[in-house]
């Protein structure tokens, strides 16, 4: 027997897995809160905190092995932080949160300065504070020394920490806007004109490959064995798309967390006006030869914890009795003409009108509002604003299946909600942590393990009728409210 470790670096947790191989079931997981340091303006992630519960965690791993062979480690994390790593080895101990704010000025600047769409067609992304470039602007211009350091990717980092080589994974450089998309090179015109040398930027390495051996002093803290490769498995929504088998043709992930996001598969990247024009991302993926064509929503379960906190809603309430009960009551009618209008701007807005100033809004309520309806209408404002992002992404049709993978799967309102909403059937992934157990399966089918993704899913098909009045309250309701937020706030 042999064993294997995934690691998902998240926004919100952080999850370790021990998964047997060639299986790459989940035997063991070690999960903790992602180390953050937080004030009333910033967020970053605390990277000496990340490495101690790391470290913790891989060794609770390797206590379990109990001496069985383990033959990688395999990282996914978070897309668009990345940490300055210098030549004496030091590093900075924090990392700009993908969703701060911080560099918003610059990628508005590049708007302003009609540059964004040109550089779209370079980098396959839009303009936008969440992107590494911006994130190293700012911190440049407020004291940070670049100046021969190395950005490496918050994933990259974990690897670079510990087997101590500096390189980029594909998918993850792709959230650089560094990167041009075509080619893999440095995206010079760019760094050029932001004055950044090529060099702050490590080479590429293919997603799932060996970067080298665990660092003796990593293997003697950690119980980690000595040969042990240490591999990245990439973007996080990608890694978790692997364990559950997305199809290229006729399928799209819907990655859900804190965040979610649709995740479609090309053979090339789509650089059009319309995509650029509708804030769309393009990345190199994480194996294939593949383009990731990718769009995410900054709020999804976090708008769903916000609403049940503001309520008092208690833990287990939330997550075992209302989703479940409230599904049944949706399938008899019992919310129909109740519907309040929820827009989930709580962190901005996505695509297609991408503004991280935006806000949210709950309209319609009235004396007679209960609980319940503000539940339910939370939810079904989440499904209104995938659908947005589907039809702007899609046209609303070309992808005949939804693959659901995250936390959103044990609620079968808000699955059946999805189902009848964008008009698709609708599979909830049951896949013990996908992106962990995906980080190891890329690693392990490029090791030359023969992997086959197995997992059992919930189908939920669409309701001709549901999908016909939930269009109609769209098209007339939601998407008014939702011009006049964004017509208010300029």
């Amino acid at each position: 027997m042999e064993y294997a470790v995934g690691i998902d670096v998240g926004t919100t947790n952080c999850k370790v897995v021990l998964c047997k191989l060639p299986t790459c079931d989940v035997v063991h997981l070690e999960k903790f809160s992602s180390p953050k340091i937080a004030d009333d303006t910033y967020v970053d992630f605390d990277v000496h905190g990340l490495k101690h519960q790391l470290a913790c965690a891989l060794t609770a791993c390797a206590d379990v092995a109990a001496g069985v062979p383990i033959r990688f480690v395999s990282i996914a994390s978070v897309g668009e932080s990345g940490v300055l790593v210098y030549p004496d080895g030091s590093h900075d101990g924090s990392s700009i949160a993908w969703f701060d704010k911080r560099g918003k000025e610059y990628a508005d600047a590049m708007h302003e300065e009609g540059l964004a769409s040109a550089f779209y067609g370079v980098t396959g992304i839009p303009a936008h504070p969440n992107y590494g470039l911006f994130k190293l602007l700012w911190m440049r211009d407020h004291g940070s020394k670049l100046e021969d350091a190395t950005w490496l990717p918050l994933g990259d980092f974990v690897a670079w920490w510990l087997c101590g080589e500096k390189a980029q994974d594909e998918s993850l450089a792709s959230r650089t806007f560094a990167l041009d998309i075509s080619s893999g090179e440095p995206a010079r015109q760019i760094l050029d004109r932001y004055g950044l040398p090529a060099e702050l930027f490590p080479h590429l390495q293919e997603s799932g490959t060996p970067r080298g051996a665990v660092r003796p002093e990593i293997s003697r803290r950690t119980g980690l064995p000595a040969g042990c490769q240490v591999c990245v498995a990439g973007h996080d929504h990608m890694a978790g798309s692997v364990a559950c088998g997305l199809d290229p043709a006729g399928e799209m992930l819907n990655s859900t967390g804190t965040s979610e996001g649709i995740l479609t598969l090309n053979e090339q990247p789509i650089l059009t006006q319309e995509s650029f024009e509708n804030r769309l991302s393009n990345g190199r993926y994480v194996r294939g030869g593949l383009f990731s064509y990718y769009a995410s929503l900054p709020t999804a379960g976090f708008a769903l914890e916000w609403i049940a906190g503001l309520m008092g809603i208690d833990e287990d309430t939330f997550f075992d009795v209302l989703p479940i009960e409230m599904h049944r009551r949706y399938l008899a009618g019992e919310f129909d003409g109740r519907e309040l209008i929820y827009v989930p701007h709580l962190r901005g807005s996505g695509p297609p009108r991408r503004n991280p100033a935006a806000q949210g809004c709950l309209y319609g309520f009235h004396d007679g509002t209960t609980r319940d309806d503000v539940f339910f209408s939370a939810t079904l404002g989440l499904a209104f604003e995938l659908k947005n992002l589907y039809a702007h992404m899609l046209g609303g049709e070309g992808r005949a299946v939804a693959k659901v993978i995250g936390p959103s799967i044990k609620s079968p309102l808000w699955m059946q909600l999805k189902a009848d909403v964008l008009g698709v059937e609708v599979r909830a992934c049951r896949v013990r942590e996908s992106v962990a157990r995906g980080a190891v399966m890329l690693a392990a089918g490029k090791a030359g393990y023969q992997i086959k993704p197995e997992f059992e899913s919930t189908v939920y098909t669409c309701d001709a009728k549901r999908h016909e009045y939930y269009g109609q309250l769209f098209r007339e309701r939601f998407l008014p409210v939702e011009d006049a937020i964004a017509a208010l706030e300029g």
